[in-house]
């Protein structure tokens, strides 16, 4: 069994014209199930070394806080703060842990949106995210010895809670490119707070989204460079179905031929 730990940054729904996130970027953190308990005690001790008890009720690890210092990391200076994002992913480094992610230009995406419906059309890009990355966590758990199943599991995010939920169920039951096999019959919401892999897979997907912006050309503050670095031995790169993910959407909008 794999515990696939999903979140998102970048995300403002279907404004896709958001001056300050135009990059939407979603990943997948792959935890075997028999080594989730020595993840989680290494986080939490690389926790206790950088943010030692007692800590506020409620701590939790946010890499928009850590990256601009708000919140619980308000006091800290920003040499500690990088190091302790580099003890976190060493920690990830170190159990093998895999990253599958895709990052969605929002302009580009409106511009298909209104290239194939018109102007009337809304879609959050995270639905042709989570099927494009669902996808290749499918075909990876299918190519390991025994086809292990996987389980989903995503932030409490009101927002997105029903769109993941469907597309889920949807992909299930169809046939084709898209069917998810090894994947369990739903998807489970947790409060993140409540678990530190969660928080690592937020961690990577900032950092996903600070890559993927820097490729294109975006203004990257250097205090990104390591984070950036430092996601890259996790990554794993499967092939997509992206334009099976576009036919797919375009069918959930117009029916069937």
């Amino acid at each position: 069994m794999y515990l696939v730990y999903f979140d998102e940054s970048g995300n403002s729904g279907t404004n896709y014209a958001d001056p300050q996130q135009p990059i939407f970027a979603l990943s997948a953190l792959l935890v075997p199930h028999e080594i989730w308990p020595q993840l989680e005690r290494d986080l939490e001790a690389t926790i206790e070394r950088f943010f030692p008890s007692p800590r506020r009720p409620g701590f939790e690890v946010h890499a928009g806080n850590i990256y601009s210092g708000r919140g619980e990391f308000r006091h800290s200076t920003i040499d500690h703060r990088l190091a302790f994002c580099d003890a976190w992913l060493e920690v990830a480094q170190k159990h093998g842990l895999k990253l599958i992610s895709r990052a969605i230009s929002k302009r580009r995406f409106q511009t298909w949106l209104q290239g194939e419906f018109g102007l009337g059309v809304l879609i959050n890009p995270h639905v042709v995210a989570f099927a494009l990355v669902a996808r290749v966590v499918d075909d990876y758990l299918r190519s390991l010895p025994g086809s292990p199943l996987g389980i989903f599991i995503s932030d409490e995010n009101k927002e997105i809670v029903h769109d993941i939920e469907k597309s889920i169920k949807v992909l299930r039951g169809i046939e084709g490119a898209l069917k998810l096999g090894p994947i369990i019959e739903k998807g489970f919401f947790i409060d993140s707070s409540k678990s530190l892999p969660l928080q690592l897979s937020d961690l990577c997907a900032y950092n996903v989204r600070k890559k993927e912006e820097q490729k294109a050309g975006l203004a990257v503050r250097s205090i990104h460079d390591r984070g950036i670095a430092g996601i890259e031995p996790l990554i794993y790169r499967g092939k997509e179905a992206w334009q099976d993910v576009l036919a797919w959407i375009t069918t959930q909008q117009t029916g069937p031929e």
